[in-house]
């Protein structure tokens, strides 16, 4: 039966629950070198009439191959871009699929979604600029690479939603996106409508994980509280605290 519980998925809508067994990981940068990147041009830019996706020039801190961050970007342009439309079998293309390709979970999952959807919540990204990129760590039968991006981020609630009160959502918004990054905005009603239009807005600095099979060059995502939601075997302890530990240390945003 399908929940009527407001899910956090669709915050970040790859937030999936899932049990996993997770593997042990050592930290080594097998699709790109450890040392920072330097040389990247500003001209890899990836739009269309509603999302920009780039990479950082002058203030981009890398330490992964300039073309596997390319690579990533690219998939991270395509990823959102499934979200904004609501393709959500395209969207699943960019869950880490390789730890969970059943198909029962797939079509739940995208059920889930097609719900809230039609209930009025929609998720949609204008900007996303990667400023850092971690080693990539290499993690049992994968890769991990940690992002920062400056985000700029839309929840959004129809006047037909009829759900939980989205102004009620805050800690739910701020655990996915960053604490202060969310302002609640309200729309007056219009001819027509029993309610206004409501939404979150979302701009900052937000992390996100980038996963890819060691045989594939094709990345996955999951948002930095994905561990929160029943999700924590996605990646082993060692990758997610080398990633964080990195970032720590060389990414000048991380204290922002």
């Amino acid at each position: 039966m399908m929940t009527k519980h407001f899910p956090q998925i669709f915050l970040f809508p790859l937030v999936l629950a899932l049990a996993l067994q997770g593997c042990e990981s050592d930290p080594v940068a097998s699709k790109g070198s450890d040392s920072k990147s330097e040389g990247v041009s500003s001209s890899f830019d990836l739009k269309n009439e509603s999302l920009a996706v780039s990479i950082a020039d002058d203030r981009l801190n890398s330490f992964v191959a300039l073309d596997t961050l390319e690579n990533i970007t690219q998939n991270l342009f395509d990823y959102f871009e499934s979200t904004n439309d609501a393709d959500w079998s395209q969207l699943m293309h960019h869950f880490p699929l390789h730890k969970n390709s059943d198909t029962a979970f797939i079509n739940s999952s995208i059920r889930a979604l097609d719900y809230w959807t039609e209930r009025g919540v929609q998720n949609r990204t204008e900007m996303a600029e990667v400023v850092y990129a971690s080693p990539a760590f290499l993690d049992g039968d994968q890769e991990v690479v940690l992002l920062n991006m400056n985000l700029r981020h839309y929840v959004e609630f129809l006047p037909h939603y009829e759900g939980p009160s989205p102004k009620g959502m805050k800690g739910m918004v701020e655990s996915n996106y960053g604490k202060g990054n969310a302002q609640y905005f309200e729309k007056e009603i219009e001819e027509g409508d029993s309610l206004p239009f409501r939404y979150w807005e979302i701009t900052g600095f937000n992390r996100i994980w980038a996963l890819s099979h060691v045989d594939s060059s094709h990345w996955c995502f999951l948002p930095p509280n994905f561990n929160e939601s029943g999700s924590a075997y996605m990646m082993s302890s060692d990758a997610m605290v080398g990633g964080l530990r990195h970032r720590r240390e060389n990414d000048p945003t991380a204290q922002k």
